[in-house]
Parts: structure tokens; C-alpha cells; sequence
């Protein structure tokens, strides 16, 4: 031979041509030839074009001269099977075609390899981006707009009124609601103590208010003022007297310790109280004359009558409809109409009473500056 043989080579070209050439002609894996010897083999080689052989160089002693442990089976994986006679060219190919599909079976398919995910973030992740999509939808449509707006705790001022003070519309979106500037706006009214604003979402407002407590009212060219606990008149803001007394001639520190006393009376009483009056006179300046609902008539003292007044359901009921005057300044007393101390006390409380001195002084005074510059005004001219 041209060249040495080595089966094993051989066998590899042989099979290569050979699935070569079967997959030019579209043949089946079932139609590969079987081969006993290794004479059958080179013939076959001969035949496919893999090997040459010179003339005469192939012949019967070279099967006796080839190794017969060389001799094998080409097909992989099958050398260790035994050859086999077959009847038929048929019978060779159904076996061959049972043997590749035992084998096709036992041949595990290549999974797809999912790469390892933490399920817990995954499902956290998905519900973090609904929550996002949800608030943004919220935030852009007109379900964040303010559709609602509640007003609590107001007695004397009107809705309107805090409405317009507070800028607070229909229509707002509710983030966008300066609550903090809203409520200074609010206590601007001098009759708001405190205001507090509170989102009720997705869109409600609240806006509690607390008013200061009136006390009395002021007359002045028959309009009426309230007067607050915390001795405030809110001129300007007129209000029909009702819930509490109208307070006549008082003024400064009379006027505020009045107040003082007031606060000290329950609410329920201070409704039954018609009208105030500041009585001073040589004997006291801390008289007042009070003038309830029911036509009954108290003299007092302004600093202890917010304590006293208390009582007067208890004396009415001994009272019972004799007519007088209750006496709370100093005795504790019921003094009857047709009595000489009674026609005192309203000889008394008849006129319109002197201020005490300490304010005549100040009138005094500013009489005097007022003169002064009147002058000094004349002499510039």
C-alpha cells in the first residue's frame, strides 16, 4: 500500500464521507453498511474515494497479513456488540432503526436553565410599581381634586366668612393645600382662639375652629358688639345680642375686670342676664346694677359677682313673686320695693353715674394738652 493503514483512522474518514455524502442525497441514518471484515472495510474506502491502492496491492493474503485485533465495527458505540447474520437487507435496517430510537430515548434532553430569581423581591417590586402608578394617576386626575370642605366649631362667624379668609376652593388639588398659611389667614379674626386644618383623603377638608367665648355685647348708634373673654371688642363686626348681656358705661380696668367676672359665670346663667350696668358712686365704685330676663333686678359688686350670680336660682326660688331688689354687693340680701333702702338704691342708680376719679383726671389732663396746643397752633399762625 501506498500508505499504513490504521483502522481506527479509517473507520473515522469512512464515517465522515459517508454522513457527507448521505446528507447530499437525504438518506436515513438506518441505511449505514455493516462490515465483517477488514478487507470489507478498505474495499469500502476504495469505493467512497477516501483511499487509493496501487494495482495488485489489495489481495487475499493481506487479510491474512492484517492484525485481526485491528478488525472492528466502525459504528460508534457499537463495537462491543456481536455481529450479527441477517436474513434480509430489511431485517438489518428495522433492527438498526429499533437500536437508534432505545438509544434516542435514553438520551436526556437538554434543559432550559431559568436563572435563579427571588420570587419575594420580584412580587415586591411588582407591587411598589402598582402603588407608584396608582398614586401618580390619583395625583394627575381630578380624583385629588378638593370636593369637600367642612367648617366645625363656628358659633358667630359665618362659613362664607372663613372660607374667604382661609383661600380654601373647591377644585384644589388636595396636595397642594398650604394648610399652615391657610390657618394664619384664619386667626387673623380676632374671635378665632385656634383653627387647626386637616386633609380627610382622598378629598375632604376639615377646618376646625375654636371661637373665644362671648361674654357681653357693646352698644354704639344701636349697633351691637361682642365683647370676648379675652376682653377684646370686635368693633366693626356687628352681631345681634343674644346668649349674653349688653354692657353699659364701662370702660378701662372696670371694663376689664367685668370681663374677668363674666368668665366666671356658667354659661347657662350668663344667658338669663339682660343688661349690665357700672352704678359707682361716693360709698363704692365697684357697683353695677344687673337686670336679668325675668324682669328681677340685682345690685352687685363687678369683683365678686362672677362668684355671686351663681346663686340667684336658689335665692329666686325663696323669693317667689314678691318684687324687690336682690342685694349680692355685700349682704346677700332681698331688699322689697316699698322699703326706704330700696328707694335709695334706685335714687342712686338713676343718673348716669360718674366715672371714677382716676379716669375724670385723665380727661382733666387731656382737656389741658388739648388747650395747649390749641394755643401754641395760634401763635405759629
Amino acid at each position: 500500500m501506498s500508505e499504513d493503514f490504521n483502522v481506527d483512522d479509517l473507520k473515522k474518514k469512512l464515517k465522515k464521507n459517508h454522513t457527507t455524502k448521505k446528507d447530499k442525497k437525504h438518506t436515513h441514518t438506518d441505511d449505514v453498511p455493516s462490515f465483517k471484515t477488514e478487507l470489507e472495510v478498505i474495499e469500502a474506502l476504495v469505493q467512497e474515494g477516501v483511499i487509493t491502492l496501487q494495482q495488485d496491492e489489495v489481495t487475499k493474503s493481506d487479510e491474512d497479513t492484517l492484525d485481526p485485533s485491528l478488525i472492528e465495527d466502525y459504528r460508534d458505540e457499537e463495537k462491543d456488540t456481536p455481529s450479527l447474520e441477517y436474513e434480509s437487507l430489511e431485517d438489518e435496517k428495522e433492527t438498526l432503526k429499533e437500536t437508534l430510537k432505545e438509544r434516542f430515548k435514553s438520551v436526556k434532553k437538554p434543559q432550559l436553565s431559568l436563572p435563579n430569581l427571588n420570587y419575594k423581591k420580584l412580587i415586591l417590586l411588582i407591587g411598589i410599581g402598582l402603588v407608584l402608578i396608582t398614586i401618580a394617576t390619583y395625583l394627575i386626575s381630578s380624583l385629588s381634586d378638593i370636593k369637600e370642605v367642612e367648617i366645625v366649631g363656628n358659633e358667630n362667624i359665618t362659613d362664607k366668612e372663613i372660607l374667604d379668609r382661609s383661600g380654601i376652593d373647591k377644585g384644589q388639588k388636595m396636595y397642594l393645600l398650604q394648610s399652615n398659611k391657610s390657618e394664619d389667614k384664619v386667626k387673623v379674626l380676632p374671635i378665632i382662639q385656634s383653627i387647626d386644618i386637616e386633609r380627610e383623603w382622598p378629598n375632604k377638608v376639615i377646618i376646625n375652629v375654636k371661637e373665644h367665648n362671648v361674654v357681653g355685647f357693646i352698644e354704639s348708634n344701636r349697633n351691637y358688639y361682642p365683647v370676648l373673654e379675652n376682653k377684646r371688642v370686635l368693633r366693626g363686626f356687628h352681631m345681634e345680642p343674644v346668649d349674653a348681656p349688653i354692657i353699659h358705661f364701662f370702660e378701662g380696668k372696670e371694663f376689664d375686670a367685668l370681663v374677668d367676672s363674666l368668665n366666671d359665670v356658667n354659661p347657662e346663667m350668663l344667658r338669663m342676664i339682660s343688661e349690665i350696668y357700672y352704678r359707682p358712686y361716693d360709698e363704692s365704685y365697684t357697683r353695677i346694677q344687673v337686670l336679668m330676663n325675668n324682669g328681677q333686678e340685682i345690685i352687685a359688686d363687678y369683683t365678686t359677682f362672677g362668684e355671686k350670680i351663681n346663686y340667684f336660682n336658689g335665692m329666686r326660688e325663696s323669693i317667689g313673686d314678691n318684687e324687690g331688689i336682690i342685694d349680692l354687693e355685700v349682704s346677700n340680701a332681698f331688699i322689697p320695693y316699698n322699703t326706704e333702702e330700696a328707694r335709695r338704691v334706685k335714687r342712686d342708680m338713676s343718673s348716669i353715674p360718674r366715672h371714677v376719679p382716676y379716669i375724670e383726671d385723665i380727661n382733666e389732663s387731656l382737656d389741658v394738652i388739648k388747650k395747649s396746643l390749641e394755643k401754641i397752633e395760634t401763635s405759629t399762625d
